[in-house]
């Protein structure tokens, strides 16, 4: 390929090896995150020749171009645990497959793509009692920068570079930052529709309590003289958003009666009938916990989600957060789901799969790229409330620091809300005023006044 036809590129890419995987974290790299147009090239000559901004993916110093040299991941099929990886630094930021080259002293292409294919999630064989991924295990917990969106730092660092070298600043259409509300509806009433036996067990529970306050408002809420708290907390949430003008996520369950599934003996016209007259809300599959293996569970709840809703249904989330990485994925995948948002730990906040910004399920196994869009979840409310414990205050700064993080690489702000969370009013529960406080500095950080999901590209 002559230089003059690779003019109208703005990176030249030089690799041996083209492969798909190397296709697909270029494509995250450059087109989505750094809004930059680039060319894969295995011809050598064409690359010595090449005049512009260009990149050396290869173990050869051909003195052309920043070298980036492969570790051997990209060119790989199948997985392969890598059980050595060891952490460094490059300019203060964490980094690994380490090997001494400057200015990039690491294979920033394979580790990007080992992060955003969950690459350690396929060689775990010890879960949670959930059968989730357990942080623990995450390369990125273990050297603490789960809470980095560590691709996205290495992108911009890689963009100073070319930058410094060859110049062109004004050729990067930075992605910008989105701040996207999400809740969860696992229950839709605390108390309606559960039936005399079970109201009158909650009631008998309360009064052994001492909660005597709980006795009267489930009494004046089962004689309709009340709205249901988990009700009222849904219409506060939509409120909210109606005010301040913004398209949000209403993930549905749709479950069999039981311990992990809905929690009301009696059908729910009422509510399906309330969800379906909302404006506001994108509504989507909030996928019941019995689905991790059952692809065709949860093919059925969404073919009666979308009967009640009378529309079409083609997100996702999973209940509890139940991910089996590659199963799960690949099963939503083959049923035609286009989005998906899954991708989150629910003991811990942070950037799961190394970025804030949505990014194709790449199958490792299958050497694929999918057109399941995955989107990042960064933090989940009862992460900060149950499992770390925070203090409203405290759980204020964290979220405050995280949107600032997926704020400086153009990432999204996702956070989950369950409307079990956020019932009564603000003067009786703390957390309606860090949903508030927190959702509303995350606009006030973004630089376009609606929200549009961008849609993002994968070869």
């Amino acid at each position: 390929m002559s230089a003059d036809i690779l003019i109208g590129f703005m990176i030249f890419i030089y690799s041996p090896h083209i492969t798909s995987r190397l296709k697909y974290v270029a494509d995250h790299l450059f087109k989505n995150t750094l809004g930059t147009a680039y060319q894969l090239s295995e011809d050598k000559e064409g690359f010595l020749n090449h005049a512009g901004t260009c990149i050396n993916y290869s173990a050869d110093n051909l003195n052309q171009g920043i070298q980036i040299v492969p570790c051997g991941l990209l060119s790989e099929m199948g997985v392969f645990p890598r059980h050595d990886l060891k952490v460094s630094t490059w300019n203060g930021l964490p980094c690994f497959f380490f090997n001494n080259a400057t200015p990039v002293p690491f294979d920033l292409f394979a580790a990007s793509f080992y992060l955003l294919t969950l690459y350690e999630e396929y060689c775990c064989a010890d879960y949670d009692e959930h059968q989730r991924f357990i942080p623990d295990h995450a390369t990125a917990h273990q050297n603490g920068f789960l809470e980095i969106p560590l691709v996205d730092r290495w992108a911009y660092r890689l963009k100073d570079l070319l930058i410094a070298r060859f110049g062109g600043s004004d050729q990067y259409k930075l992605r910008k930052y989105q701040a996207v509300s999400t809740m969860d509806v696992d229950h839709p009433y605390l108390y309606r529709n559960k039936g005399l036996l079970k109201n009158a067990w909650g009631a008998c529970r309360d009064l052994l309590h001492g909660k005597r306050t709980a006795v009267g408002v489930r009494i004046r809420t089962l004689l309709h003289l009340a709205d249901d708290p988990y009700m009222q907390s849904i219409r506060q949430f939509d409120a909210i958003h109606k005010q301040l003008k913004r398209t949000y996520y209403l993930f549905v369950l749709i479950a069999e009666y039981g311990r992990y599934g809905r929690a009301t003996i009696y059908p729910q016209r009422k509510y399906f009938n309330y969800v379906k007259s909302l404006k506001a809300i994108i509504p989507c599959l909030h996928a019941s916990y019995r689905t991790l293996f059952d692809g065709a569970r949860r093919e059925k709840e969404r073919t009666i989600l979308e009967r009640l809703l009378q529309r079409k249904i083609s997100r996702n989330r999973q209940h509890y957060l139940r991910i089996h990485i590659p199963e799960t994925y690949r099963s939503l995948a083959n049923s035609g789901f286009e989005e998906d948002f899954s991708l989150a730990f629910a003991k811990t906040p942070g950037f799961r799969s190394g970025t804030a910004i949505p990014h194709y399920f790449f199958d490792v196994e299958n050497n694929n790229c999918t057109s399941l869009l995955l989107r990042p979840t960064t933090v989940m409310d009862t992460c900060l409330i149950a499992h770390l414990g925070l203090s409203p205050d405290k759980a204020l700064e964290r979220l405050s620091a995280l949107a600032r993080a997926c704020k400086q690489s153009g990432g999204d702000f996702v956070m989950l809300w369950h409307n079990s969370n956020l019932t009564g009013t603000a003067a009786q529960n703390p957390w309606i005023n860090v949903f508030t406080e927190s959702y509303k500095y995350a606009l006030s950080l973004e630089e376009i006044n609606n929200f549009e999901p961008q849609k993002q590209h994968c070869l």
